[in-house]
């Protein structure tokens, strides 16, 4: 992991992968979990542009409420891993999150066949949660690549999605659900075992409510500046998504690519060029430029209101999960808890913004004024936020202040490594079977009377195994065995 300093990326001089076959890991991780995170914001794509205007006819608020699932579900697993990180299993969390996707997708189908309210509701909630996981575990991936391969795959996803928002328009939207479905799917697929062994190295250990209490500083606060900026910014693409809408699509959104190739070139060449603090300054001037062009009044500028809006959201959007998978990185105890934390909190914000936009969209029919009133108070709000809260903050440093953390072999490591050790020297120096369990039980401090109430023999047995096993080892005591053990 690279350090930070000044708002810039200082590995970005250094060699992308480390040298040998340990590059090599490195080199397939980065194509998988750029593939997997391509796949996971296009499926995003598909679902905004083709498959949320299918719900339209059959009940419109199956979207909102299957972005509120979304969102529930992460922060619900952001504070199970905070507070009973063990209770997470690796492989039963893959599995639930194929399982989720597989049953959304056949009853997403059904329900659109049938044009059923609540079948549609259901299972396009169920296909949310399903996606949840797939992020999660596609960003747990990312974790175990270096710091300047991290912001490269994002980067490289993100303009593999816009490339594919170019031809979305032309598309069907049978062959869009597809995709949709499909999507996720094939992104698990790609990464689910780097996911999970970071979740299983993040699950194994005291959970980071306990842990944060002796090491707070490599820990981030629930409600810190990071996750405040995260749901603001969300919340201006909720608006920008569904303000101004034409047939339950938004104009101009795929215009973003413009930013996405901005701050790629910038990226790739590194050093003083990349700042993600002068990359999210840029996203808050659009935003608030979408936001003035929206209160002109004049229709003529909406297009370019989502234009500005969406593309400051892109720019955002890659910085914040540059960011969360930094953090991750430099403390995996609690990379789960904040990049769970993290996702959760950015599709609650979109929801959130959401509502405001439909509300602006109302309120035009019975007051035109109200529809500058809402989006004024928006403004008032971000800027306010910006101007009072975030002038102090750092992304660069708020993942450069996280301390990293080692975390210790857990017992059950512990354990399994231990009886490996015996097992090894036992075999080295000839000994028997029993003569190994002898072994093992000295190693581990125990006494004579221990070793002969445990194997039930006699007093005399008991004392002729352990002869044996120091003539076998070449020892003459006990401090010498546990030596011997100690060295391996």
């Amino acid at each position: 992991m690279g350090q930070t300093e000044g708002g810039h990326v200082g590995v970005f001089a250094e060699g992308l992968f480390a040298p040998g076959e340990e590059g090599s890991a490195e080199r397939r991780l980065f194509l998988a979990a750029t593939a997997a995170l391509s796949l996971v914001l296009m499926a995003g794509t598909e679902m905004n542009s083709h498959v949320f205007p299918l719900f339209d006819p059959i009940f419109t608020f199956a979207r909102d409420i299957s972005v509120t699932a979304h969102a529930v579900s992460l922060l619900v697993l952001g504070v199970v891993a905070y507070a009973y990180a063990k209770v997470l299993t690796p492989r039963s969390f893959a599995g639930l999150s194929f399982a989720f996707l597989i049953a959304g997708a056949v009853g997403l189908s059904a329900s659109l066949v049938a044009a059923s309210p609540l079948l549609l509701t259901l299972s396009a909630s169920v296909c949310a949660i399903g996606r949840a996981g797939a992020s999660l575990l596609v960003c747990l991936a990312l974790v175990l690549l270096p710091f300047r391969a991290q912001v490269l795959a994002i980067c490289a996803a993100y303009l593999l999605q816009s490339a594919g928002q170019l031809i979305t328009p032309f598309i069907p939207s049978l062959v869009s659900l597809g995709f949709f479905q499909l999507f996720p799917l094939f992104a698990l697929l790609l990464v689910v075992r780097p996911g999970a062994e970071v979740m299983g190295r993040a699950c194994a250990h005291e959970a980071p409510r306990d842990l944060s209490v002796v090491r707070p500083a490599s820990f981030v606060a629930p409600f810190s500046t990071l996750f405040v900026c995260l749901f603001l910014f969300q919340a201006a693409f909720g608006f920008a998504l569904r303000f101004g809408e034409v047939d339950g699509a938004s104009p101009f959104m795929n215009l973003n690519w413009l930013f996405v190739i901005a701050l790629s070139t910038l990226a790739l060449k590194g050093g003083k060029w990349f700042s993600m603090d002068g990359a999210v300054s840029f996203a808050a001037l659009a935003v608030v430029g979408g936001f003035l062009l929206v209160l002109s009044g004049n229709p003529f500028y909406d297009s370019g209101a989502v234009v500005l809006l969406n593309g400051g959201n892109s720019l955002f959007s890659m910085v914040s999960r540059m960011v969360l998978v930094a953090i991750a990185a430099r403390n995996v105890a609690g990379s789960v808890t904040v990049l769970a934390w993290g996702l959760g909190v950015t599709s609650l914000g979109s929801l959130v913004g959401a509502a405001a936009a439909m509300l602006c969209n109302h309120s035009a029919q019975a007051n035109y004024q109200l529809h500058f009133v809402l989006p004024a108070l928006f403004l008032i709000v971000f800027v306010a936020y910006m101007f009072f809260v975030m002038r102090n903050f750092s992304f660069s440093g708020a993942v450069a202040e996280v301390e990293p953390l080692t975390l210790a072999p857990s017992a059950a490591a512990q354990q399994e490594s231990f009886q490996e050790k015996c097992l090894s020297i036992g075999q080295r120096f000839g000994l028997s079977p029993r003569e190994q369990e002898v072994f093992a039980m000295l190693a581990r401090g125990r006494d004579r009377a221990y070793i002969e109430a445990d194997l039930v023999v006699s007093k005399n047995t008991a004392k002729a195994h352990v002869k044996h096993v120091y003539a076998k080892l070449g020892i003459h005591s006990h401090q010498e065995l546990l030596d011997l053990v100690e060295k391996g």
